[in-house]
């Protein structure tokens, strides 16, 4: 692990980022008084589940936040009792048509089926791997694919028991490291991107479940880095991808509908300091994409370009299955709120909820008695603790993760938000 991580960092730093490494890594493990990973608490996705109409899942920085009644009251598992591991820390959260979680940390993949109370780390193929993405089939919760990698490549890996247990590789490790998987509404459409040491991006596409690809090369500059934002729900052709460029400071949507031959880019963030930060395809068709400035792109679905409105500052958007409603996490500082909602198209939005609302861990007593400590740290940092916000209080065993993985651990947390940026400049996106 040690020998991947330096490699990946060697590589990844030579390319984008080795004037500011330094910098970045201060501030992650020297940002005073912050909760868990560093980073003030924050949002990443929000997640609606169909069979579970009144239950709310936020996936924040330092847990899984749930709400069992339409958001009126709220309660946590922290990213510890997750992983059991105080240097790892949860990137992304998915959820299945089932109802049941995925969570994907630095490194592991783990599993839960009864709303955050139990976890189980997933086996087989990927036990000795990295993992880095994972997606849950829209058609079929007991197919995953997962991307892993080693100090050799990467590679695409199923499960056939919801993400329990992976097999043997669907898409053979390769050197050239593969960033991103989805899969389509359409059964047996699979989507991978790639990015290779000449900094170009790839799109690969199976039509039979995994089991043949084709691979195109991104008719965009090198040192675009490719991302899958969504496959579109009526439409199995079309592809939604971010671009993001680390070297020219751009990020960028852009629309494929033959494979990845051709592309179409509506929308170009420059400058460095506005990113996206949450997409939607809305069950209507709309297409919203969210900034971390607060703009919010709307494409109506027979309009062929991007309006601007002013929004909140989105971290994540989402809308539940058979609803209207759509949901976005706002800047608690900035927007008033964590989580608001939206009844009138995502014109105006609602407070629904503040992570000072939390009431604690959930209520099963594993939960309870592992994320106590870490509930106390998050009052504190939210300036209503216990100690009334003065930063002397319980800590959570073990300290901090910057203190727990040393400078070695702090690089590879960096790289991997870099590389995967879910906390950070994030795509949240919520299937409609």
């Amino acid at each position: 692990m040690r020998a991947l991580v330096l490699a990946l960092v060697k590589s990844f730093c030579a390319k984008f980022i080795a004037r500011s490494i330094f910098v970045c890594v201060t501030a992650i493990c020297f940002a005073g008084r912050a909760f868990a990973d560093g980073a003030f608490p924050d949002e990443l996705s929000v997640y609606l589940p169909a069979n579970a109409p009144d239950r709310i899942m936020l996936g924040t920085n330092f847990g899984l936040v749930i709400s069992e009644d339409s958001g009126q009251s709220w309660r946590f598992v922290c990213e510890f009792f997750i992983t059991h591991n105080q240097s790892d820390i949860v990137n992304f959260y998915k959820i299945a048509s089932d109802g049941a979680v995925l969570a994907v940390s630095l490194v592991k993949l783990w599993r839960s089926t009864d709303a955050g109370c139990t976890w189980t780390l997933a086996t087989g193929s990927v036990s000795s791997l990295f993992v880095t993405d994972a997606f849950i089939d829209p058609n079929d919760p007991s197919f995953v694919v997962a991307v892993a990698s080693n100090a050799t490549g990467s590679g695409l890996y199923p499960s056939h028991d919801g993400g329990l247990t992976f097999g043997a590789a669907l898409y053979a490790p390769t050197p050239a490291p593969l960033v991103s998987v989805e899969i389509a509404s359409t059964p047996g459409v699979i989507y991978a991107t790639q990015f290779d040491a000449a900094s170009n991006g790839y799109l690969l596409k199976s039509t039979d479940a995994g089991a043949n690809w084709t691979r195109q090369q991104l008719p965009v500059p090198s040192g675009n880095q490719p991302r899958i934002i969504a496959v579109d729900r009526s439409d199995p052709n079309k592809v939604y991808l971010r671009l993001l460029s680390f070297g020219s400071s751009t990020d960028a949507i852009a629309i494929t509908t033959d494979g990845g031959r051709t592309l179409t880019i509506p929308i170009t963030l420059s400058g460095g300091l506005n990113y996206f930060s949450s997409f939607l395809q809305a069950a209507d068709g709309t297409l919203y994409a969210g900034t971390t400035n607060g703009d919010l792109y709307v494409q109506a679905p027979s309009e062929t370009t991007f309006t601007i409105r002013v929004g909140p500052r989105t971290r994540c958007l989402g809308q539940r299955p058979g609803s209207s409603r759509i949901y976005a996490c706002g800047d608690g500082s900035a927007d008033g709120y964590n989580l608001g909602y939206s009844d009138d198209g995502a014109r105006t939005f609602q407070p629904l909820m503040s992570f000072t609302q939390i009431a604690g861990p959930l209520t099963c007593p594993a939960v309870n008695d592992a994320c106590a400590s870490w509930y106390a740290l998050l009052l504190q940092t939210l300036g209503g603790g216990p100690d009334g916000g003065t930063g002397v209080g319980p800590k959570p065993t073990g300290g901090s993760h910057c203190s727990a993985v040393g400078a070695g651990g702090a690089l590879a947390l960096l790289l991997i938000r870099l590389l995967r940026p879910s906390r950070s400049r994030s795509i949240s996106k919520e299937r409609g």
